[in-house]
């Protein structure tokens, strides 16, 4: 069996190789980090939760969801770490994100609500691009608010307006409009303010910082 210090002179192989290996890369980097080894460096594994954040991000979605999987039941992992796996997450991860997320420590930021009533003007109208109207309007990147949309459950649109404290009517308003069934609305009530504050503020500061500038 490989020593820790080998397994990390082949993640730094792995990563010298470029983009093509990121899956590669972000697969051994989580199994490292999930399992530390008995003989691993103490001073490694803060940057290697940093390098696991960096592939992760770069990964792609089929790469995230297996990751996440795995992310439950791993305390010492930081909390904006984990939040990267909220929307690839299977629903028992995301609602131990939820609760990590609810009893944090650090205080939630100061959230202005946003003005929704073009953007339910334009879920109306069934407009194109929603999602770039969608991520504009939350100060979201695109890709965020497509996963959120796109998302059957129904909970990362929730947990995105009341995060930022849209109301019901419009959570309600677009999830009917979009296709969702009368038995998803009830979701709304089911996240928790506080965590859905820090998550929101989570997905805003890993938007391009043009569209972040806007929520200010």
């Amino acid at each position: 069996m490989p020593t820790a210090r080998e397994r990390l002179s082949h993640l730094l192989a792995l990563a010298a190789e470029g983009p093509g290996r990121r899956a590669a890369l972000a697969g051994e980097v989580a199994e490292l980090v999930l399992d530390w080894p008995a003989d691993g460096p103490e001073a490694m594994r803060g940057p290697l939760m940093a390098l696991l954040e960096l592939t992760v991000r770069e990964a792609d979605w089929e790469t995230r969801a297996r990751l996440a999987a795995r992310m439950g039941g791993h305390p010492e992992l930081p909390l904006h770490l984990i939040n990267d796996f909220y929307l690839a997450g299977p629903p028992r991860v995301r609602r131990e994100i939820l609760l990590r997320n609810e009893i944090a420590d650090e205080p939630p930021q100061a959230v202005n609500p946003p003005d929704c009533q073009a953007l339910v003007a334009a879920a109306r109208a069934n407009a194109p691009g929603f999602a770039a109207t969608l991520g504009a309007c939350f100060a979201i990147s695109n890709e965020t608010a497509l996963a959120i949309l796109n998302d059957p459950s129904g909970e990362p649109f929730a947990a995105l307006c009341k995060g930022a404290h849209a109301d019901r009517a419009t959570f309600s308003t677009i999830m009917v409009l979009h296709g969702a069934g009368a038995a998803a609305l009830p979701v709304f009530d089911t996240v928790p303010q506080r965590a859905a504050e820090r998550l929101v503020a989570h997905w805003r500061r890993q938007a391009p910082h043009h569209v972040a500038a806007a929520a200010e």
